[in-house]
């Protein structure tokens, strides 16, 4: 499962190399969770979440991708900003689903928000 997880990840860091992202840390993790690429498209600070499938059997991999996920990740997302900025950052939440069977990617920019509570 994890090997599926580490090739769809490099597959999304080469998607977002050749659209001109720099990749600024892979699988940063913290007690809240894990964000699988941190990337800088910019001065834009994006957090994107990696959904691989090896076919659409079982739905549509962004599906995976839930509230309580999306909570998930923006919880780690504050960690991650806190331990490393002093300052306000421009952000944003990606989804990228890729299917492995025909290595289809699926990129959604701004697929979620900090909801206001959260803030």
């Amino acid at each position: 499962m994890r090997e599926k997880g580490n090739r769809g990840e490099a597959l999304a860091v080469q998607f977002l190399e050749k659209k001109l992202y720099k990749i600024v840390h892979r699988n940063w993790h913290c007690r809240w969770g894990e964000i699988d690429i941190i990337a800088d498209d910019s001065g834009m600070l994006v957090f994107v979440e990696v959904k691989s499938a090896g076919s659409k059997k079982f739905g549509n991999p962004i599906e995976r991708v839930d509230i309580r996920k999306q909570r998930r990740i923006i919880k780690t997302a504050m960690q991650y900003i806190l331990e490393n900025y002093t300052e306000e950052v421009p952000l944003r939440f990606d989804v990228i689903a890729i299917d492995m069977s025909d290595s289809t990617i699926c990129h959604i920019p701004d697929a979620f928000a900090v909801e206001e509570e959260m803030q």
